[in-house]
């Protein structure tokens, strides 16, 4: 009886590690299709990072470019100012009614 009970237990060990295995093998190919999605995703963001970078220096390439013209400007504007005579306001019209012509 005790070797029946020693081989109903080995034979259901040996079911449980192949159930378990078959488990296993199933987890590990769904864990290698994740790392293959990470790493494909990956190298796409990566290419986007570069991309970004280099779009990221012609900005500011532009900018201080604009920057120096704003600079450059702002100086003319002084200087055409300081050139320039002050502008005669003339003087503002009264809102009063004008007197009327004295008879004669």
């Amino acid at each position: 009886m005790t070797h029946r009970l020693a081989g109903s237990l080995l034979i259901l060990m040996v079911f449980l590690i192949a159930g378990c295995g078959q488990e296993l093998q199933k987890e590990n190919e769904a864990l290698k299709a994740q790392i293959k999605t990470a790493q494909e995703e990956n190298a796409s963001l990566k290419g986007k990072l570069q991309s970004l970078e280099a779009e990221k220096s012609t900005l500011s390439t532009t900018i201080e470019g604009l920057q120096k013209q704003v600079a450059e400007l702002e100086k003319g504007l002084e200087a055409a100012k300081k050139a320039a005579p002050a502008p005669k306001v003339p003087p503002a019209k009264s809102s009063a009614p004008s007197p009327a012509p004295k008879p004669k």
